[in-house]
């Protein structure tokens, strides 16, 4: 329903549960990296694999120039 990154699953969770939006929908963690691009290229194929009805925005526009270092990033660590 929602993809997005945070440095602290714990408090996104309950940020979740008090969402009126979002507290009927399973809190999923899909991937677990502290690298920065890891996850911004992470979190945009799983926006184009799912196109999640509640996020408001792509990820990452197509207009930033480090798109294909982001997704580049992503498809190697889902390589590994």
């Amino acid at each position: 329903m929602r993809t997005g990154r945070t440095s602290d699953l714990l408090r996104r969770r309950a940020e979740h549960l008090r969402d009126p939006s979002l507290k009927q929908y399973k809190f999923e963690t899909v991937y677990r990296t502290d690298v920065y691009e890891d996850q911004r290229g992470l979190e945009q194929i799983l926006h184009d694999t799912y196109n999640p009805p509640l996020d408001k925005i792509r990820p990452i526009s197509p207009r930033n120039p480090n798109l294909d270092t982001y997704l580049d990033a992503a498809r190697r660590y889902l390589s590994q």
